[in-house]
């Protein structure tokens, strides 16, 4: 038995494939952008030593990182809308899912990126006269941001 390959309607529908390519790569670096940012915060606060603060951030990351996310995404999609009564379209829906889902896991290794580093590294910092944001900006993140691109990298391709 031979098998002929038939390309045609690949083909035909190129110009819906080249359409969808592009619509998931505009939600994958959407996604990345807000999850990211959005990741830092949500790390420096689990850090954060006021229970005030790292409690609500690690409910959140741990809420995130454990629903599945097509359960998310229909409640972002569905049951968000009825509650504060604001329509969204398909894709910002997407992207508010992902990227809040990217973001709890971005904070995890965010987090563990910069409880890595050296405790000596801080306190060099703070011995020349660092404030604690200072050493954070310009000692600690620079060196932990290394240590994270693998899982940075894993978690983009993860979603797209």
């Amino acid at each position: 038995m031979t098998y002929q390959w038939d390309f045609a309607p690949v083909f035909a529908n190129a110009d819906l494939l080249v359409g969808g390519l592009l619509n998931t790569l505009r939600l994958t670096a959407l996604a990345l952008a807000f999850g990211l940012a959005l990741g830092l915060l949500l790390a420096l606060s689990r850090l954060s030593v006021r229970r005030w603060l790292s409690w609500p951030a690690g409910f959140v990351i741990e809420v995130f990182r454990t629903t599945p996310p097509l359960v998310q995404l229909f409640w972002f999609f569905f049951a968000l809308p009825m509650l504060i009564g604001v329509e969204m379209t398909p894709f910002i829906a997407a992207v508010v899912t992902f990227s809040i889902q990217s973001s709890a896991f971005f904070a995890e290794v965010f987090r563990a990126g910069i409880q890595s580093i050296e405790r000596g590294q801080w306190e060099g910092a703070m011995a020349i006269g660092m404030s604690r944001s200072q050493a954070l900006n310009r000692i600690v993140l620079p060196q932990a941001v290394t240590r994270m691109i693998p899982a940075f990298m894993e978690r983009a391709i993860e979603l797209m």
